[in-house]
C-alpha cells in the first residue's frame, strides 16, 4: 500500500465517530398566534397546531420556561397578558420543547 492510501485510511479512522447516529433533543415549531391555546397558568399544558389542518398537539409548561415576546424576555403573566392582544394579529410564534420531555423550553412570539 503507498503512502496515500495509508492516509486516507486513518482519516476515514478518525472521523468515524462523526457519522455516529444523532439524536434529536429539542424540536421547534413554526406557527401562527391564532392556532395557540395558551394556558392560564404557567404549570400546565399549551396546546398549538402547526397549521390549521394539522391536529392539535401537547406540550407542558414548566417555571423554567422562557417567555420572549418581541424579543424582550418576560414573566409568565406579562407574555399571557401580551400574547392575549397579539393573538388577533396573527403573529408568528416559535415554540421549542424537550422532546424526551415533552417539556416547552421557550416560547417566541413577534420577534
Amino acid at each position: 500500500m503507498n503512502v496515500r492510501t495509508i492516509i486516507v485510511l486513518l482519516i476515514m479512522g478518525i472521523a468515524a465517530p462523526a457519522f455516529a447516529d444523532y439524536q434529536v433533543v429539542v424540536d421547534a415549531v413554526e406557527t401562527s398566534s391564532s392556532l395557540v391555546k395558551f394556558p392560564t397558568t404557567q404549570n400546565s399544558t399549551l396546546s398549538f397546531k402547526r397549521c390549521k389542518e394539522c391536529d392539535s398537539e401537547s406540550v407542558r409548561l414548566t417555571p423554567y420556561t422562557d417567555f420572549i415576546l418581541r424579543g424582550e424576555r418576560i414573566k409568565f403573566d406579562g407574555f399571557r397578558q401580551g400574547f392575549k392582544k397579539l393573538r388577533r394579529d396573527d403573529e408568528y410564534v416559535l415554540i421549542s420543547y424537550d422532546v424526551k420531555t415533552n417539556t416547552v423550553t421557550s416560547i417566541r412570539v413577534a420577534d
